[in-house]
């Protein structure tokens, strides 16, 4: 078990970088808000995109600086890529090199995967693996957040955004 010192520390480093994340997605869309509209028949504009990432990455810092503050010191159940014993409760670093390695090579695969398979197709595995790697989460989770996640953004995407996304070996089917 870490000391209280260290403890502090990482609370600490955590919530500098949720203050470094919200700052940067701030300055992201306001930079985006400067870009100048394109042409009349795209509907969002060139600073849809870099308007929508930024107050992503500002919300994932507000976030990350929320669960720092209200599940400070509680230990988390530690993942199968954790450095640390599985059956031993681990304080949650900010780092651990195992499963950045871990989530890497899945993002790899994943993206080889997106066009063959398609996006409904090959997102559930990668987000049920992701949360493996980072680990946490319950068995029900594990079966309803990758397809709750999947069916939200692939919504958003082709009927929010219009923007098409690959439909892999489903083609036919979602025309």
């Amino acid at each position: 078990m870490e000391t209280g010192t260290s403890v502090r520390t990482a609370m600490r480093t955590e919530l500098a970088i949720a203050a470094f994340l919200v700052t940067f997605g701030v300055v992201v869309v306001v930079l985006a808000r400067g870009i100048a509209p394109g042409v009349r028949t795209d509907p969002l504009g060139p600073a849809a995109f870099p308007t929508a990432l930024g107050a992503g990455i500002g919300l994932c810092g507000f976030l990350l600086g929320i669960a720092t503050l209200v599940f400070r010191g509680r230990p988390g159940r530690a993942g199968p890529l954790s450095d640390a014993d599985p059956d031993e409760a681990t304080e949650g670093g900010p780092f651990s090199p195992t499963r950045l390695v871990g989530a890497m090579v899945t993002t790899a695969a994943y993206l080889a995967a997106f066009e063959p398979l398609g996006y409904l197709l090959a997102t559930p595995p990668y987000v049920a693996a992701i949360m493996l790697i980072h680990g946490g989460a319950g068995r029900r989770a594990l079966l309803m957040a990758p397809i709750l996640t999947t069916v939200a953004l692939y919504a958003t995407f082709r009927f929010g955004l219009l923007i098409p996304v690959p439909g892999g070996i489903l083609e036919g089917i979602l025309r």
